[in-house]
């Protein structure tokens, strides 16, 4: 088996935790999941579980980290002319685009999901998330303007920038009485606090 192959199959498995947990945390409710419901449902050990995520919170963040990572990746191939704030915003939109294809989620969905994220161990599990989100994310625009998250703060508040943008427009489209298209909101979020930043780097 190569490293590559290797590396396929651990990231697959991964997601399918974190989905299987999602999915889980939607039909019983978060409280009402233990590990070994997942573990059971995906056909794996708890230790395997143990070496992934320390919790069925921190599986479920696991979402938005993993999301952060192929735009962090796909970053690295966008046009070089490309303003930074358009290549972020290409790439962190871009899996909301094949979901906007699919049938949006019903009320009753979109009010489990929110029952999910107002948990206070699931919120802290979002933070730890979205700091780990924010270093990848910010590592990868360093890279692309040439510079050094260490010496410079711009990245790492680029990053912040549109993964807070993420998150927020997310979790108010989830509290929306009458369904909207998600990606458009998306979009109008990220069109408005980039008028300006496109210009500074």
């Amino acid at each position: 088996m190569t490293t590559g192959l290797r590396e396929s199959k651990r990231l697959a498995l991964r997601n399918s935790l974190s989905l299987t947990t999602v999915l889980l945390a939607r039909e019983r409710g978060l409280s009402n999941v233990r590990v070994v419901d997942i573990v059971n449902r995906v056909g794996v050990s708890r230790r395997t579980f143990g070496n992934y995520f320390s919790s069925k919170e921190d599986a479920i963040a696991d979402r938005h980290v993993s999301r952060t990572q192929a735009a962090a990746d796909a970053l690295s191939i966008r046009p070089a002319s490309e303003p930074i704030w358009t290549a972020v915003t290409h790439v962190i939109l871009e899996p909301y685009k094949t979901e906007s294809k699919h049938t949006s989620p019903s009320q009753s969905e979109r009010d489990e999901l929110l029952q999910i994220l107002s948990d206070p161990e699931m919120q802290s599990a979002v933070d730890r998330g979205a700091r780990a989100a924010t270093a990848t994310l910010g590592a990868a625009i360093a890279r692309r303007i040439g510079v050094s998250t260490t010496t410079d703060p711009r990245p790492c508040l680029v990053a912040n920038a549109a993964l807070s943008t993420l998150l927020t427009t997310l979790e108010h489209w989830l509290g929306l009485e009458e369904p909207q298209p998600l990606l458009s909101q998306l979009s109008e979020s990220f069109r408005q606090l980039g008028a300006g930043l496109d210009h500074t780097l």
